[in-house]
């Protein structure tokens, strides 16, 4: 049996190759800051672990644990990337967490069938 080679979107899936190289891509036009540039590659992880999800709620210490940085800094790293399109963030009332959204850059979805070539790499072999 033949699997389908098509894309399957779950969620608002991304696929994560193809969202890095277009992260990377347009940085040689719009550049970030490295905190932004960070912060935007610890969403991703999580967003991935995550299973794609539309958005997830992140309290700043879980981002902070994985960055190191300053309060102050994860708001302007986090500022920079709403300002960038590349993020929506959600404030909520009290203290709950915020909502965070990523926005996709290469408007492909996951291709979640056997044959993913993210999940199985193509190696070439040197001879």
């Amino acid at each position: 049996m033949q699997r389908s080679l098509l894309p399957v979107e779950v969620g608002g899936a991304m696929n994560y190759i193809a969202e890095l190289n277009s992260f990377y891509a347009r940085l040689l036009t719009r550049p970030l800051s490295s905190e932004a540039q960070a912060l935007w590659g610890v969403l991703m992880h999580l967003f991935n672990r995550a299973g794609w999800p539309p958005r997830l709620t992140l309290a700043a210490s879980t981002l902070l644990g994985f960055l190191g940085y300053s309060y102050a800094t994860l708001s302007r790293a986090r500022n920079e990337l709403v300002a960038a399109g590349l993020l929506v963030h959600t404030p909520r009332p009290g203290r709950l967490a915020p909502y965070y959204e990523l926005q996709p850059m290469s408007g492909k979805t996951v291709d979640k069938s056997v044959d993913n070539p993210v999940d199985k790499p193509r190696l070439a072999l040197v001879k």
